[in-house]
């Protein structure tokens, strides 16, 4: 992961992961501030970001007296303007006594500022609960490349033996059968006569699809080699006919279906690294899948429940096996083991969103946590639960 020491002596990283999230996890504090915007990578709309972290900020002074802000309000001193228009979907920035970690997000996030005993972690929960590694294969005859992705990042690879073109495949598979041609004929080749010529097969057409399936067959073989036993999705980038042509020439056996269409030549890394997430993220809910097929079977077993305040009390024990929240709703309040939870239509100055509360203690305790959007929620409720 890239870090970046920011202005502010913070550092800032360029994508959320689960040591991250554990990391934060760890940290119960009674000044444990939160703060999220949404950002815009680059152009005019970019001028917002700062203006929109100086507004979050002024809110957050009433509510944390005595408490060191400097490192966040060094982020808003003249100058740093080049720090906020290089931003990615969102921006997150965590603080207590103890430390100070800011994150880059590829993701759409709320705008939110809460302060209470433990960060407030749900808007980030994605990012780790369906991130899975995959790789984009993007083939012209002019050139291929392999991109080697999660949802954060985008880096490219070059394999062993991966060639770079059409015409540097039929290269060396040329080299290779002159080698081989010529070692047959000295020890085969009868007194007086010609070795043999070989000559093309075929119309231009044929010619053509043989030479380019001849190249797919070098990148296969490469690729083959390197991935060795991985279950990594891999996912083709390039135009229509050459999924076809690549399909046949394939021996990997998590090429998925869909690709990108389109001549990879014209598209960034950014770009492949988007249209691929479309098409690996649905291929990341098999574990949320088996969650809510789990709650169903045991709906009025006494092993499932959706009162957030019966799963506040048992979260922190272990008890919960699979928490399924709504990623997209707040339920704000205060919680604590002596009086229970305290439910608020509205935010306070010193409310935590309680499903936060319930999905943090789960995961501290060995919970599998799946945030989802509110209208996949398997009841009329935000929260859902599976008991040992």
């Amino acid at each position: 992961m890239k870090h970046i020491t920011t202005p502010g002596k913070m550092h800032l990283a360029d994508a959320f992961n689960k040591n991250d999230l554990d990391a934060l996890l760890k940290h119960e504090n009674a000044a444990c501030i939160s703060i999220y915007i949404p950002t815009h990578r680059g152009g005019k709309e970019s001028l917002q970001n700062q203006i929109r972290f100086k507004n979050t900020m002024e809110k957050i002074k009433p509510i944390v007296p005595g408490i060191d802000l400097g490192p966040a309000m060094a982020l808003l001193e003249n100058g740093n303007a080049a720090f906020w228009q290089y931003q990615k979907d969102g921006f997150a920035l965590f603080m207590s006594p103890e430390l100070t970690r800011a994150f880059r997000l590829s993701m759409d996030t709320p705008e939110v500022a809460v302060v209470a005993d433990q960060f407030h972690l749900k808007p980030v929960l994605p990012l780790v609960a369906y991130d899975t590694t995959f790789f984009i294969l993007a083939l012209s005859q002019n050139e291929c490349r392999l991109y080697q992705c999660t949802r954060q990042h985008c880096d490219e690879i070059t394999p062993e033996n991966l060639p770079d073109s059409l015409s540097q495949a039929l290269r060396f598979d040329l080299q290779e059968k002159q080698l081989q041609f010529h070692t047959a004929s000295q020890t085969s080749q009868t007194p007086g006569r010609k070795a043999a010529v070989f000559h093309g097969q075929g119309g231009a057409d044929d010619e053509d699809k043989d030479r380019i399936l001849r190249y797919f067959q070098a990148i296969n073989k490469a690729l083959t080699t390197f991935l060795g036993p991985r279950s990594d999705l891999l996912i083709l980038a390039g135009v229509d006919y050459l999924h076809a042509l690549y399909r046949t020439a394939n021996t990997y056996p998590y090429l998925v279906k869909e690709g990108i269409t389109g001549n990879p030549e014209n598209m960034s890394a950014q770009d492949l690294q988007k249209a691929a997430w479309k098409i690996a993220a649905p291929h990341t809910r098999k574990d949320l899948n088996q969650a809510l097929n789990t709650y169903h079977d045991l709906k009025g077993s006494g092993k499932t429940a959706n009162d957030l305040a019966h799963i506040l009390e048992q979260a922190p024990t272990g008890q919960v096996k699979h928490l399924i929240v709504a990623r997209d709703v707040d339920q704000w309040g205060q919680f604590s083991w002596d009086d229970g939870p305290v439910f608020h239509s509205e935010k306070q100055a010193q409310d935590q969103d309680l499903l936060n509360v319930a999905a943090c203690h789960a995961l501290r305790n060995g919970a599998s946590v799946f945030p989802v959007p509110l209208k996949e929620m398997p009841d009329d409720s935000p929260v859902a639960a599976v008991f040992y």
